[in-house]
C-alpha cells in the first residue's frame, strides 16, 4: 500500500488551510485546535480534498431489522447497540441492510435467512468458472452451468477431465492462470453455443486480464499469451451481445471451495 506523503488540514475557527509534507509537522499545526486533517498519496488528492471543503466522508447509514418468530412481527433500528438489546432472549432473527426499504421487505417476507442454495437459485442462467489449488494436486479449473453441473466436456476432451469433473493445469500453474484458463474455456463454449452470459469471482481476470490489461514483465510467457487469446475472444463475445460479470465466490456455482 502506498504511503501518505501529503497532509492537508483545515483549522476551523480561523479558516486556515494548508498542505504539509510530514505527519509530525501536521500534528504540531493542528494540536489543541478545532481542525480537520487527512493524509494523501499525491498533492493533487490533497488539493482536491481542500477544494471540496476538507470534509470527512460521512458513514453510510445501516438499518438493523429484528424479526420475532413467535409473533411474526419486526422492529427496525439504526442503532447497533439497540439491536443487540432487542435480540436478547431468543426467538428472533436479525440482519443489517443499507436501506430501510430493504429491511422492511425482509420483515414482510418473514425474516428468512437465505441459504447458499436459495441465493444460487436466483442466479441468472449462464456459464460460470473458477479455479483452485486446495486439493493439493495442482491448479484445477471448473466450468459449470448455474446449477453447478460441469460443462467442461463441451470444449475440453473428456480424457483430460479428472475424476472431480475439473481440468488439471500443468504443474507449476498459478491460481490466477487457472482462473484465466477458466475464462478462456467459458468464452469458447459461449461462442460455440450462443450463450450470452459468463460469470466468475476473480475481479483480476474479469476487470483486467481478460481485457488485455496485464503487466507482462511480472508474468510467465504462457500467462501473457493466454491473456491475449482471452482478450481477443472477449471482444468477439461482447460484439455478439455477450457479457462477462463478477459473482461472489460465496455463491459461485462453479466454486471449488478452496479460496475460503
Amino acid at each position: 500500500m502506498a504511503k501518505n506523503k501529503y497532509y492537508a488540514y483545515v483549522i476551523e475557527n480561523i479558516n486556515e488551510t494548508g498542505i504539509l509534507t510530514s505527519w509530525p509537522e501536521c500534528q504540531n499545526k493542528v494540536k489543541g485546535k478545532k481542525a480537520r486533517y487527512k493524509g494523501f498519496v499525491t498533492k493533487l488528492e490533497a488539493e482536491k480534498w481542500l477544494g471540496a471543503g476538507g470534509n470527512y466522508e460521512k458513514k453510510l447509514d445501516k438499518f438493523y431489522a429484528c424479526f420475532y418468530t413467535h409473533s411474526n412481527t419486526g422492529v427496525i433500528t439504526k442503532d447497533w447497540d439497540e439491536c443487540k438489546t432487542l435480540t436478547r432472549g431468543g426467538n428472533v432473527r436479525y440482519k443489517s441492510f443499507k436501506s430501510r426499504k430493504e429491511a422492511e421487505n425482509w420483515i414482510a417476507n418473514g425474516g428468512i435467512y437465505e441459504t447458499k442454495e436459495m441465493l444460487q437459485e436466483k442466479l441468472p442462467s449462464g456459464i460460470y468458472f473458477d479455479a483452485g489449488t486446495g486439493r493439493g494436486i495442482g491448479t484445477e479449473v471448473r466450468v459449470t452451468d448455474k446449477y453447478g453441473n460441469s460443462i467442461l466436456h463441451h470444449f475440453v476432451p473428456r480424457e483430460k477431465i479428472n475424476q472431480f469433473d475439473n481440468y488439471l493445469t500443468k504443474p507449476g500453474s498459478t491460481n490466477n492462470f487457472g482462473e484465466l484458463l477458466g475464462c478462456y474455456i467459458a468464452l469458447n463454449i459461449a461462442l460455440k453455443e450462443g450463450k450470452k452470459n459468463i460469470y466468475g469471482d476473480s475481479k483480476l481476470i474479469i476487470e483486467y486480464w481478460s481485457k488485455g490489461r496485464i503487466k507482462a514483465e511480472n508474468l510467465s510467457t504462457d500467462t501473457v499469451e493466454l491473456a491475449k487469446k482471452v482478450a481477443k475472444l472477449r471482444k468477439e463475445f461482447e460484439k455478439s451481445g455477450g457479457n462477462i460479470a463478477h459473482v461472489s465466490g460465496d455463491i459461485n456455482p462453479s466454486d471449488l471451495g478452496f479460496h475460503r
